[in-house]
């Protein structure tokens, strides 16, 4: 999702690099070919949670793990600087890093997840994690006393949890925001509004005297990006787009009328045209329509604050606050996990992964040679021991979320459900639709709801 989040960090979701269609329908099937290779793998190798050495033993001897992650260039160089750390700690462990970008990284991990030959340490996401632990694919983390879970709050390590088993440790923490071009706003000599307090409706009208100050070059912005908004609009609306039950919860109605009113701000100019904002659901950071100029206002995971300014050529970026509805209070806002640790239910060695986990969360070198790259630390002895070294915009990124943090209010956002991964691009797929005008929103909205739970029905 453009996120990503959660969109590498300079590509990336959260969530998410962005997902391309092809790759998560691609990933639907690998994930019901890992249905059988667990399965498997569980009749097979009765001991594999457990590994040859017990259930939770670390091993006399030497052992090497696979660890896998998804990425770019800087990420992949403060990873590998973490496991030379981990190495020189623990000379018995060897890590194997494997890693990609978003698009192949799960097509590749469901695959070798099928054959039984899934890597020990794997970087999750709030899309998969479900389905793998329902598949039996991850190992239960809160049975391994290599692991130390008193890192983190109950409520963070919640997120993370599913059928009480703890399958996913929180590397990071991150939050929707909007990403504000100040160098364009000013030079139009525009004001924005106070957006402590504003609304779609203020943000509608700040992107059409955007529009009318460049001419039309320029537009406000695309109140679109991945799941992250259609969870926000839902919770604004007292909803949800997953329910506690892993149905499909919000209101068809609810998703079409944030349709529609994308189509209308494409149509009075506060948005761009409608294959702008098509192609802006599935086009690279570095080529979205905030870095390009087309539009002076992006939602985006704040994390991602120091890629956009990375990509944006100089051009100040700032974070502020997501807009919400006419008369509504604010406390709607959400933080999810930017991104998990989990390890293999086929790993032999099950207490050297879990301890590799907790390095990567806890120690305190290694969480320097980290930062924030992944997103915001979820542990809050970690944001303190690397808040001195941050970057400013790293630093930017951590007060937003702390600020959200305090102001949350209702349950925390439940795990995507299983079956449910391809919802950024069925989301996609939707948007078109209606703001190409071949469908109403709560068409739309109907016939979202009704693939993605027939996705969910038939992965249960």
């Amino acid at each position: 999702m453009p996120q990503h989040t959660s969109p590498s960090r300079p590509s990336e979701p959260s969530g998410p690099s962005k997902a391309s269609g092809p790759s998560r329908r691609t990933t639907v099937r690998a994930l019901a070919a890992l249905a059988g290779g667990t399965a498997l793998t569980a009749a097979t190798t009765s001991c594999a949670v457990g590994g040859p050495t017990g259930p939770d033993r670390l091993s006399d001897g030497p052992v090497t793990l696979r660890m896998t992650w998804w990425g770019g260039d800087a990420r992949h160089q403060a990873t590998h600087k973490a496991i030379a750390l981990f190495e020189k700690k623990y000379p018995r462990i060897r890590v194997e890093a494997e890693f990609a970008d978003w698009n192949g990284y799960w097509d590749r991990l469901a695959t070798s997840a099928a054959g039984g030959n899934a890597p020990d340490v794997i970087q999750n996401d709030i899309a998969y994690l479900a389905s793998y632990a329902e598949r039996g694919g991850l190992f239960d983390l809160g049975r391994s006393e290599h692991f130390d879970a008193s890192l983190f709050t109950e409520e963070t390590l919640d997120t993370g949890r599913h059928d009480g088993g703890l399958y996913g440790v929180p590397a990071s923490v991150t939050s929707m925001a909007m990403l504000v071009n100040r160098t364009l706003v000013d030079e139009l000599g525009l004001r924005l509004p106070d957006t402590r307090s504003w609304t779609w409706d203020d943000l509608e009208k700040f992107g059409r005297e955007v529009a009318r100050a460049s001419g039309g070059k320029v537009h406000g912005a695309i109140p679109l990006g991945g799941p992250g908004i259609p969870i926000l609009w839902a919770r604004q609306h007292r909803q949800e787009l997953f329910g506690r039950d892993g149905s499909v919860a919000v209101d068809p109605d609810v998703l079409g009328g944030l349709w529609e009113m994308t189509r209308d701000w494409s149509d009075n100019g506060a948005a761009p045209g409608a294959g702008v904002i098509v192609d802006s659901q599935v086009l690279p950071l570095d080529q979205s329509p905030i870095v390009t100029g087309k539009v002076a206002i992006s939602p985006a995971w704040c994390n991602q604050l120091i890629a956009y300014k990375a990509a944006a050529g100089g051009d100040e970026l700032e974070l502020v606050d997501m807009p919400t509805l006419p008369g509504s209070p604010r406390r709607h806002q959400f933080v999810k996990p930017g991104m998990y640790w989990s390890v293999s239910s086929q790993t032999q060695h099950p207490a050297e992964a879990a301890l590799l986990v907790n390095f990567l969360v806890g120690d305190e070198q290694c969480t320097k040679i980290l930062g924030a790259e992944r997103g915001i630390p979820a542990a809050a002895r970690t944001r303190e021991n690397i808040a001195p070294s941050l970057a400013p915009d790293d630093t930017a990124a951590l007060r937003y979320v702390e600020r959200i943090e305090k102001n949350l209010a209702g349950a925390p956002l439940p795990l995507f459900p299983n079956g449910a991964s391809a919802v950024e691009d069925i989301l996609q797929r939707y948007v078109e639709e209606v703001v190409f005008g071949r469908s109403s929103g709560p068409e739309a909205g109907a016939g979202f709801a009704d693939e993605l739970s027939g996705l969910i029905e038939s992965a249960s």
